[in-house]
């Protein structure tokens, strides 16, 4: 709610901060093109707070069908040990009481077929079955309840008759628990699960807040790695660039967010008062889905104000990171180098280098006026990574 006036807001005011320190050098992975990889950083789950996310997914081929081989990562931390073991202490980590929080990084993978054309959406709490899919979804035109394969499959019975484009195979399972916190990824492959170099893939996230006393909505577009059309030597081992090597584009160099400070009064008059707050949203490139190992990396922030005043922070991001600007340093927001009343100004720009693996993300603007308003939009991405990021699957 709010999308286009909040984000639009804070970049107009960043932009103007002469704060890049050298000329702006586009990425190669992009949310606005179709492409073989998609990523959808922020997946949330939470009924008992009537919190769920609309996941779409579009071939965007208009004449060949294709497959995708999707992964939902979750990231939930878990009691082990004490009293609770095996609970969810994401947020609680004092749950555990004679345990330990332990962060978990568990991925379900499954398979999505579409059709030519073909946009699907389902509610992360919910899966989606391919009896739940529109037809056309594998059987017979004239008669929809045989089932078919090709065209003589139907003829046999009605002649003349063809079989419609199918969606059969395909089972998008629900998150796997509630609440849940991680991420989606999907890549293209052929009929033998083999990942193949067509950039058809185009994606959405909405994070919803449905109750009967306040909608809110917040979207995304999924983050796109585009293939080069190179092969690699295996397989199963994904290369992101750079060079020759690199049988997708790589992750880019910097990641850069304009943002309002985190406490910031709305500078929009409002009938209440509203404070602004800030959730960056970051996970890595790298991935090993066969060995069940998340990637890690070290993040430099480079923090300015609309002075070009600047401050710095690190923080490590294993598997998945969803976090308030102002916990990145300190859990006392008050004393955080993203407070607005530390660094002095309504608005400033936030610059990420990542050591380690290569990062995506989206950020998450809230305000709350006792009543939460939120827009999520994506981060911006500079330059191309020295060395390459890996995702390798079963």
């Amino acid at each position: 709610m709010g999308q286009v006036r909040w984000a639009g807001w804070t970049v107009a005011i960043a932009t103007a901060l002469v704060i890049s320190g050298g000329q702006l050098v586009r990425a190669d992975v992009k949310s606005d093109s179709p492409a073989a990889i998609v990523v959808y950083p922020d997946v949330q789950v939470d009924l008992s707070s009537n919190v769920d996310t609309v996941i779409r997914l579009t071939n965007t081929n208009v004449s060949n069908p294709t497959l995708a081989w999707c992964f939902f990562v979750d990231a939930n931390s878990h009691c082990s040990g004490g009293t609770n073991d095996g609970q969810i202490c994401t947020d609680t980590p004092g749950l555990c009481s004679g345990g330990t929080c332990v962060p978990g990084w568990q991925e379900t993978d499954f398979r999505i077929t579409l059709t030519p054309s073909q946009p699907i959406q389902w509610l992360a709490s919910e899966g989606l079955a391919d009896q739940d899919l529109p037809l056309p979804n594998g059987h017979c035109r004239l008669n929809q309840r045989r089932s078919c394969g090709v065209d003589s499959d139907c003829t046999l019975f009605i002649p003349g008759d063809t079989c419609s484009l199918s969606n059969a195979g395909t089972r998008i399972p629900p998150v796997p628990e509630n609440p849940f916190l991680g991420e989606l990824r999907c890549i293209e492959i052929d009929s033998n699960g083999v990942p193949i170099p067509r950039n058809d893939l185009k994606g959405e996230g909405l994070l919803e807040t449905a109750s009967t006393s306040n909608l809110d909505v917040a979207s995304y577009n999924a983050v796109g790695i585009q293939a080069t059309g190179n092969v690699g030597p295996d397989a199963n081992v994904l290369v992101l660039g750079p060079g020759s090597d690199g049988e997708y584009n790589g992750c880019p160099n910097y990641l850069i967010l304009n943002h309002f400070f985190d406490g910031a009064a709305d500078p929009v008059p409002n009938s209440q008062d509203s404070i602004v707050t800030t959730d960056l949203v970051l996970v890595p490139c790298s991935a090993d889905y066969l060995r069940q190992i998340p990637a890690t990396s070290v993040v430099q922030y480079l923090v300015f104000n609309e002075f070009e005043q600047r401050l710095s922070a690190s923080k490590t991001v294993t598997c998945f990171q969803k976090i308030q600007l102002c916990n990145i340093d300190t859990p006392q927001c008050e004393n955080s180098i993203f407070n607005v009343g530390v660094f002095g100004t309504l608005t400033g720009q936030t610059r990420m280098l990542p050591q380690g693996s290569g990062l995506v993300g989206v950020a998450v603007e809230h305000h709350n006026d006792g009543v939460d308003r939120s827009a999520a939009f994506n981060l911006h991405m500079q330059g191309a990574r020295a060395t390459a990021d890996t995702i390798t699957v079963p």
